[in-house]
């Protein structure tokens, strides 16, 4: 039987991938002059794998929430656990930000071009950003200090 805080590190993965191809896709479509909230197909998927991305690191976030616990409870160092969670929250919240505006701008057919594509574009990029520093503080985590990977050391008090 898998571990359930084995889950978490599995699914995280889906969401990264998806919010960096929705930057990727929005790019292009910004650079073909198009609409992101057109009813055409690059625009569609980009909204697609947003909202993929959006359920998916919620559901990621449900399970770093249980491996989270049990960290604590092993004894782990609250504080860079908390760090991570802090910046995964931040990134759901921005992505999600991002879809609901572009859901919204294709169910009522506003367009999003010229400086509403480029602000929606920008803050894709920061949410970019965000999702950078929330992975590299999961990989300090598992890589660094092995949380629910390795047995906790005790640390040296000087």
């Amino acid at each position: 039987m898998i571990d359930i805080t084995h889950i978490h590190p599995m699914l995280v993965h889906f969401p990264i991938v998806l919010f960096i191809t929705t930057v990727l896709i929005q790019l292009l479509v910004i650079y073909r002059h198009g609409d992101l909230a057109a009813r055409e197909c690059l625009s569609l998927i980009s909204l697609a794998t947003i909202a993929a991305g959006v359920a998916m690191a919620i559901l990621a976030a449900f399970f770093g929430d249980i491996a989270l616990d049990a960290a604590i409870d092993k004894g782990f160092d609250k504080a860079p656990l908390e760090d991570h969670q802090g910046f995964a929250i931040v990134t759901i919240a921005i992505f999600s930000v991002i879809a609901l505006a572009q859901a919204y701008s294709v169910w009522r057919r506003r367009v999003l071009t010229g400086v509403r594509a480029g602000v929606l574009f920008i803050a894709s990029l920061a949410g970019l950003g965000v999702l950078i520093t929330t992975s590299y503080h999961g990989g300090q985590l598992v890589y660094e200090i092995g949380v629910n990977v390795t047995p906790v050391k005790p640390v040296k008090h000087q």
